[in-house]
């Protein structure tokens, strides 16, 4: 066996296919689109303007056994000053030595970076797909969501990592708001009307305006949870462009008190009900075919993140923002929702879930690992 790093664009596709291959028997498995997992690996990311990012590959001969990112993100560093580096874009056969090799790759680039801790899996950011799935292997993944073997813990560990933060997964319809908690909501509901908050959709006359405004609310609400990362203008403008392709504008509700944004809600069509019937992820003018010729399977949708500014929690509008958002999705005949991913460190959130939601549908985790100096 022997470990590359990734230089040219014959390895690059031969990255991004990878799971592919070692997922081609899993019925649960779910490519994502190939042409957006090679743009976010690409210099088009805004990323790359400020961090660096280096994947390698073990082979056996010609035959891949494994990938691995080994992820310099300034911006983490430049916010929390922990000397953390990343791992992310793990996949491997059921082998310690493979896995091995691919850490240890990472943890050797990160070393000559100063780098003290490695932490992931991240892909590439906290505010991308995080963790490895640990419970509710049994069900296909949501729309930007990672899944995995049930043996990948156990390579992680052996490895010497521990595991750092929980991040849980929701099934929820939306059906407990009115029915259990009428009293919250109406409450709720007065305070709104008794201080000029309300709540709308995006549209596309106030797209940019919104876009804008909404960064700095993005970055605020978010701080306090483990790892974030804020987004820079560029970043922030390339996600919600990104979003705007899968997302319906009466998808994403906004919170606003007199012109201004407290808050937010976004949620996404599951994609994936109608892109695992896509092969390999690539579409083609087949792909895009076969997803069209299915995306009436899309069933379910996918609560991206709730928002809301410090002075606004705890009065009950995300109870609210779940109704209209339960409302949206129902015009849509959208009656089933996974709401993900909520860290566990967000105490506030797991609690309302956790009375909201019919169930925790799934675990994931991520872990970290002191990197040794001699």
């Amino acid at each position: 066996m022997n470990i590359v790093e990734v230089s040219t664009k014959k390895e690059m596709a031969l990255f991004i296919d990878y799971p592919n291959e070692l997922y081609q028997h899993c019925e649960f498995y779910v490519p994502p689109v190939y042409g957006e997992v090679k743009k976010m690996l690409s210099r088009q990311n805004p990323f790359f303007a400020h961090s660096q990012m280096q994947l390698f590959l073990v082979y056996d001969k010609d035959k891949i056994l494994g990938r691995i990112a080994a992820i310099f993100n300034k911006t983490h560093l430049d916010t929390y000053h922990d000397s953390t580096g990343f791992f992310g874009f793990f996949d491997s056969i059921n082998d310690t030595r493979v896995s091995s090799m691919l850490f240890n790759a990472a943890e050797q680039w990160l070393k000559a970076r100063g780098i003290t801790k490695i932490a992931g899996p991240t892909n590439i950011t906290t505010n991308d797909s995080c963790g490895i799935l640990s419970k509710g292997f049994n069900l296909p993944p949501a729309i930007l969501m990672p899944y995995n073997y049930d043996y990948y813990e156990n390579l992680i560990s052996s490895y010497g990592f521990s595991k750092k933060i929980a991040l849980f997964s929701y099934a929820i319809s939306g059906s407990k708001i009115l029915s259990e908690f009428p009293n919250i909501y109406d409450k709720a509901v007065q305070y709104m009307n008794n201080n000029g908050i309300i709540i709308r959709n995006l549209t596309k006359n106030t797209f940019q305006e919104d876009i804008e405004k909404l960064n700095s609310v993005y970055n605020e609400s978010n701080k306090h949870n483990w790892g974030f990362m804020p987004l820079n203008e560029t970043e922030f403008r390339a996600m919600a462009n990104d979003l705007k392709k899968t997302t319906p504008l009466d998808l994403t509700l906004i919170v606003e008190k007199r012109d201004q944004i407290i808050g937010f809600l976004i949620a996404v069509p599951n994609l994936n009900e109608a892109l695992r019937y896509v092969s390999e992820g690539k579409l083609s003018l087949t792909g895009i075919y076969q997803f069209m010729k299915n995306q009436h399977k899309i069933k379910s949708a996918r609560i991206l993140i709730l928002g809301l500014l410090n002075g606004y929690r705890n009065m009950g509008i995300d109870l609210v923002l779940y109704q209209k958002i339960k409302e949206a999705l129902n015009k849509r005949k959208i009656f089933k929702s996974e709401a993900c991913y909520v860290m566990e460190s967000n105490k506030s959130m797991v609690s309302i879930l956790d009375k909201l939601a019919e169930e925790r549908l799934k675990e994931y985790q991520i872990f970290e690992k002191e990197i040794i100096y001699h």
